[in-house]
């Protein structure tokens, strides 16, 4: 017996103003004890899964990428003495709970609702003042120049790590780069033979780009329970999820701070920045779909089984694949202004930076920096 249920195409403008398009079927015997009224009530189910799901992890991910953009120069103070190069990283993210998208038709299984970036990069800073040789006093001493890039990979491992899941498995591409030049408004004033300082105030813009790819699988160990209205059954098989999110941010901060012992500078601040990106969602998963006749002995279907069933099983219980394909698309323009807490560590030639961006509720960033100054 073969039979869908059934094909949609949706089709509807997202609160980004872009298309969402989901498809869910279903081919054998079990489909027989799936109700009617799916077909009449499944386009109005999928817009809600949709809206409910999809519209929060792509907003999730585009702001995420805005925050980790932001901080990606890895600029401490703001000042740079002759030419600094070294490595950074930034990365920020939400972390909200699982979402259970569900109406008197479906109920789907509890799905994840994570965003994150990742953008390491190479960084190159340097004083205009120093590069054409002009006196301390010079006006151009007070400008700082900092650049950053990078092309990188995050591989399965290390996608296994960041999760803490081992039924995570995974790849993430990143490319970035951008700028920012910055000038010392208000000079630093030394207290105590400057065993004190405070460290004035400096001012600066940056436009910053990033790119990030990411596909990723969770490997179920075992078939999740689903529930269409009152018919219950397991449905095996793992979840697939890719995004492609491209970003741009243009912004504006002025940074101030203490410094310490002539080795250490504590640093705080605050900006505004104007953000635009856009980014696609693929989701799928397919797998078997057993109902059980016996609803005292919950079927269980393990991962290494799902691909072939004990024929036993089949006759006792009907059976089906089940398959559910969803892809969006969105675009997103927002400001965000955000607060900038930070440790600047300069030991001989090397400077150590760690800064966290605060850019709302449930939306952080944070990066790190090693730096050779000459």
């Amino acid at each position: 017996m073969k039979r869908w249920i059934p094909a949609f195409a949706l089709v509807f403008s997202l609160f980004f103003g872009r298309d969402l398009s989901a498809q869910f079927q279903c081919e054998g015997s079990a489909c027989g004890f799936l109700p009617e009224s799916l077909k009449q009530a499944g386009n109005q189910s999928l817009l809600k899964f949709e809206r409910e799901y999809l519209k929060e992890v792509l907003k999730t991910n585009l702001e995420a990428g805005f925050l980790a953009n932001i901080g990606s120069n890895n600029v401490g103070t703001g000042l740079v003495r002759r030419v600094q190069i070294g490595v950074s990283a930034s990365g920020a993210g939400y972390k909200k709970d699982d979402i259970q998208v569900r109406d008197d038709v479906i109920k789907f299984p509890k799905l994840p609702n994570v965003g994150g970036a990742v953008m390491p990069a190479v960084t190159l800073d340097f004083n205009p003042g120093w590069l054409f040789g002009v006196e301390d006093d010079h006006f151009l001493r007070r400008f700082s120049v900092y650049l950053h890039g990078m092309n990188a990979v995050v591989n399965k491992n290390q996608i296994e790590s960041l999760s803490n899941n081992k039924n995570f498995e995974g790849r993430l591409t990143v490319r970035s780069y951008g700028g920012m030049l910055r000038y010392q408004v208000v000079e630093k004033v030394g207290f105590l033979m400057n065993l004190f300082t405070w460290n004035g105030i400096n001012v600066g813009a940056g436009y910053h780009f990033a790119e990030q790819n990411l596909a990723v699988s969770y490997l179920e160990g075992k078939a999740s329970d689903i529930e269409f209205s009152g018919v219950k059954g397991k449905w095996g098989g793992d979840t697939n999820l890719s995004f492609n999110t491209k970003v741009q941010s243009t912004h504006v901060d002025l940074r101030t701070g203490i410094g310490l012992f002539w080795v250490a500078n504590l640093i705080v601040g605050g900006g505004y920045s104007w953000n635009s990106g856009n980014n696609t969602i693929s989701l799928s998963r397919s797998g078997p779909f057993i109902v059980s006749r016996d609803q005292t002995s919950p079927i269980e279907i393990p991962r290494e089984f799902q691909t072939q069933l004990d024929p036993n099983l089949l006759a006792q219980n009907a059976n089906a694949k089940l398959s559910f394909a969803t892809r969006g698309e969105s675009n997103s323009r927002r400001g965000i202004g955000y607060g900038i807490v930070g440790l600047e560590l300069d030991i001989f030639l090397l400077k150590i930076i760690a800064e966290g961006l605060y850019g709302g509720k449930d939306l952080y960033s944070a990066n790190l920096g090693v730096k050779a100054s000459f």
